[in-house]
């Protein structure tokens, strides 16, 4: 992964510190980290205005002696973040972290508007080199824009970007691993807990009329009781439905922290820099009041530690966590379920993925698998493991145990729903939580269960059927919709009955609809990247112009057309590529795709990665090369199972065991170059 340092010169200067298990083991492993910040609120204030609030610190426990890094809303969620306020004008910049010209707005170029993204090692990049899944919830995210340059107050919303700390670093404004996608409004959160899919790490960001930063809704002109009184409101119903989740009732592991920005007015004068910090937890040591000095990089390190990362950005590499508030734990095993998460509908197989760390001084000697309070899977000395269970319909309880050499041992157990096979469904356009012209372009293909064919294709808008289709893998329609905002819901059948769907959330506006042809986005390419697109501008303007971005970078443009035929010289790594176009009202449309430019293309268009299929398994690809394609070979888990010479494709029907598997499909050409593509794949 390269992070470029965007018109500076950054000197590597990485400071990792590495602990053993049982230098952070106070703070225990969780699942589900949360952080909420309110703003511009002090100690005393929220003691006397906010009793839902400080009823959750009574109960689990509370920070007394918690202060604010900076004035200026951004400088203190930075330091949530990365452990820097990220200014050499604000703070002195701990071991490894630079300016980015921040203050507590924005951090822009000097005596510019262009965003200066924040290059440093944060919580979000992390989570990303671990796989650890996470979002940050957004209050009228959508209605602002719904993008990650979004600005303050957009389209009239009280949604402040200052207010959202992960939008000013490059991983998010790159889209590094989709970062930028993990950036939703907060709409989605219900969805989630709904469907079990809450992530392990969670921020969720009120908007200004929730967080105690203005007026409630419906005020022009309030106290500062009244704010606090909305934002303790808002608390009480956001937090109410996650309290009531599993992980965090008795036996569960989540974590919630709520904390403040600063406690005055966006300076901390007068007020001592002391806000409040709730912590709460079913690990939380009841009744906690902790008068240790904490402040926002102490939060950061808490957060980290209780996701078991041990690579600490800015100073909380060199503070304590907020260990006082939990119970310590023994010197034994600390096992984590990764997936599936807790409460998950699964098909059968479906693969456990778990870890786990020895006590100190010992190693992993051992591990079993229980279902239901039965042994169905056991290996030896390993610290990871990702079996494939087959398990019967229904709801079941599945723990993960494993030993250290002490003979001490720790587990974890969750619950799932094994529900019958159905399609799986991808949409690559247009992405959720995006802004969108109408008639919007969707791409999305589908896997049917094992066994049968997709059958038909539905596109709901608002519930409302929009689209239909026939008997094919893929579609690519273009389905008008009115201005505002919409749930759409696209759904695939196979022969078997049975449906998958996926949903999104847009926004659409007065603006360009793009459709981008080729290529796909998460596809192999050549280069020079030959992009196809096409526009239709908003009611009655016409396009005027258009501009495709590399990386940020303006590479092509054209004029007054409805469509594109652009070939883009790429370098071979991975692209961020934008191709925008703008109508005659002054408004423009984008689409943004991320590639992979190879010197030999390999794209898999059959099985999709992470379907259920049927042994034999039908394994389809194509490859493109500046010169021919001269051979072939398919790897499954490694063993070499298939090959071919001499073709630009391959339809191949390899007999593979029950279980999960890595599919790698590599192509050759004749000058020795290969390029290759992976997928996981789980056969009945």
């Amino acid at each position: 992964m390269v992070f470029r340092a965007l018109g500076r010169s950054v000197s590597a200067v990485v400071m990792i510190l590495i602990v053993t298990a049982a230098g952070f083991a106070q703070v225990p492993s969780s699942q589900h980290v949360i952080l909420v910040v309110d703003e511009n609120s002090s100690f005393s204030e929220v003691m006397a205005d906010m009793p839902w609030l400080v009823a959750q610190g009574d109960a689990n426990g509370y920070a007394a002696n918690f202060k604010s890094d900076n004035g200026g809303s951004l400088l203190d969620y930075l330091w949530l973040a990365s452990g820097s306020c990220e200014s050499a004008a604000n703070c002195a910049l701990p071991p490894g972290t630079h300016d980015f010209n921040c203050n507590g707005n924005d951090c822009y170029y000097p005596n510019t508007d262009q965003s200066d993204p924040i290059t440093d090692d944060n919580i979000f990049r992390e989570l990303n080199n671990r796989g650890i899944s996470w979002k940050v919830y957004a209050q009228s995210y959508a209605l602002a824009g719904g993008t990650v340059t979004t600005p303050d107050n957009a389209n009239g919303t009280y949604y402040y970007r200052r207010h959202n700390g992960a939008t000013w670093y490059s991983d998010i404004l790159s889209n590094v691993d989709g970062s930028a996608n993990n950036i939703v409004d907060l709409s989605q959160l219900s969805i989630d807990l709904a469907n079990g899919a809450l992530p392990r790490y969670v921020i969720i960001v009120p908007d200004g009329n929730h967080d105690a930063h203005d007026c409630p809704v419906g005020m022009n002109d309030c106290t500062v009781d009244q704010k606090l009184v909305a934002a303790d409101a808002f608390l009480s119903s956001t937090l109410g439905p996650i309290l009531n989740t599993r992980d965090f009732q008795p036996g569960g592991d989540g974590i919630i922290l709520v904390t403040f920005d600063e406690c005055a007015g966006g300076t901390d004068k007068g007020c001592g820099a002391a806000v409040y910090t709730g912590v709460i937890g079913p690990k939380v040591i009841p009744h906690t009041v902790s008068n240790v000095l904490y402040k926002h990089e102490n939060t950061l390190r808490t957060m980290l530690d209780a996701l078991q990362i041990t690579t600490y950005p800015g100073a909380a590499a060199t503070v304590a966590d907020m260990s006082d508030f939990f119970v310590a734990e023994t010197n034994k095993p600390q096992v984590f379920i990764s997936s599936p998460t807790n409460g998950a509908s699964v098909s059968s197989p479906f693969v456990l993925e778990a870890s786990a760390i020895p006590g100190s001084g010992h190693t992993i000697s051992g591990w079993y698998v229980y279902v239901d309070g039965t042994p169905v899977y056991h290996t030896g000395a390993v610290s990871s493991i990702d079996p494939s269970l087959t398990i019967s319909k229904g709801t079941h309880t599945v723990m993960a145990r494993a030993w250290d050499t002490s003979g001490a041992y720790g587990d974890q157990t969750i619950s799932v729903t094994v529900t019958a096979p159905k399609p799986m469904v991808v949409i690559y356009t247009p992405v959720t939580n995006t802004t969108a012209g109408s008639p919007v372009n969707v791409i999305a293909s589908a896997s049917p269960s094992p066994g049968s064919t997709i059958s038909g294709w539905w596109i709901y808008v608002d519930g409302v059927g929009a689209y239909n289709g026939g008997p094919q893998t893929t579609i690519n329609a273009d389905v008008t919709m009115s201005l505002g905002p919409h749930t759409v819901l696209v759904r695939a059948w196979d022969k078997s009955g049975a449906h998958g769907d996926q949903t999104l959330s847009l926004m659409v506006a007065a603006q360009p609809a793009i459709a981008v042809s080729v290529p796909l986005t998460g596809a192999n390419v050549l280069s020079p990247i030959n992009i196809q697109a096409s526009a239709v501008p908003s009611p009655g303007h016409n396009i005027t112009g258009w501009v495709i971005y590399l990386d940020e970078v303006a590479v092509y443009h054209a004029g007054a057309v409805t469509s594109i035929n652009a070939n883009i010289t790429a370098s071979k790594e991975a692209h961020t590529v934008l191709v925008r176009a703008w109508d005659s009202s002054g408004a423009f449309g984008s689409q943004t795709l991320s590639l992979q430019v190879q010197t030999v293309a390999v794209n898999i268009g059959v099985p999709l990665n992470g379907a259920a299929v049927d042994s034999p398994v039908n394994i389809q690809a194509t490859a493109v090369s500046a010169h021919t394609i001269t051979g072939w070979v398919i790897y499954v888990d490694g063993v070499d199972s298939f090959t071919q010479n001499n073709v630009n494709s391959i339809n191949a029907n390899l007999a593979i065991n029950p279980g999960t598997h890595s599919v790698m499909v590599r192509a050759w050409d004749s000058t020795g170059s290969f390029g290759d593509q992976t997928i996981r794949i789980v056969v009945q």
